[in-house]
């Protein structure tokens, strides 16, 4: 199965208190989009890549790619307001001829080849696959003014995470009714749930696929990127 990969990489992630864009955040001597897209650098099934980023970093994430293997199949396209408009913009310029697009963030960067494969297996019957692992913790639903509404069931939930896989007809489909009826929503395959476009199947993920967002989860990124443990 032949796909595009897109990746959202304009937003500037404030929570993780850097001074520069989250994608050009460094561990282990490379940006985290670096590392994002490398997982996929030796996939025979991968067509192209396109980054959606803003005019400030454009160059930079250009450079960070400079003398790769796959840098003739990444294209850069302009970012948006939103993830999902991103994602749109991204999806809007794909050019090569594919059955489905897989779109995985630019601070992840810790996914294994495995999760690339269960993502695309899902997508044989399906018409979006999303990644995730089970959760562990009990989860409690609270009201506004934090009073415990009610304890929901840990076997039904699932942490989900990228690269999420989507049909390309009918993610195109999805991101066009989105603009015309307004509609965001905070993950890829959610917008296939919303407008009921076909099933998505939930395959396995990988605890350490994790997402860098805060301070203290880049030592974390580090230490895993190296096959250390953190003292």
């Amino acid at each position: 199965m032949s796909y595009a990969l897109l990746i959202p990489a304009a937003g500037r992630g404030e929570r993780l208190g850097e001074s520069i864009p989250k994608a050009l955040v460094q561990i282990s001597g490379k940006p985290l989009i670096w590392w994002a897209v490398n997982a996929f650098a030796n996939d025979d099934r991968l067509s192209e890549i396109v980054i959606a980023t803003s005019a400030e970093i454009e160059n930079d994430i250009a450079d960070s790619f400079r003398g790769q293997v796959f840098e003739s199949r990444i294209r850069l396209t302009r970012g948006g307001a939103t993830r999902q408009d991103s994602v749109g913009n991204a999806l809007a310029v794909v050019s090569s001829n594919v059955d489905s697009v897989l779109v995985h963030d630019a601070a992840r960067p810790l996914l294994k080849r495995l999760v690339i494969d269960n993502v695309l297996d899902g997508l044989a019957e399906n018409v979006a696959s999303v990644p995730g692992v089970a959760i562990t913790d009990t989860i409690k639903r609270v009201e506004s003014n934090m009073i415990v509404r009610d304890t929901l069931k840990r076997e039904e939930l699932f942490a989900v995470q990228t690269p999420q896989g989507v049909r390309i007809d009918e993610f195109r489909k999805a991101h066009e009714l989105a603009r015309k009826h307004n509609v965001q929503c905070t993950d890829d395959v959610a917008l296939i749930e919303h407008f009921q476009l076909g099933t998505v199947k939930l395959v396995p993920g990988d605890p350490n696929n994790l997402k860098v967002t805060h301070p203290h989860e880049l030592p974390r990124a580090e230490a895993l990127l190296r096959g250390t443990e953190l003292p």
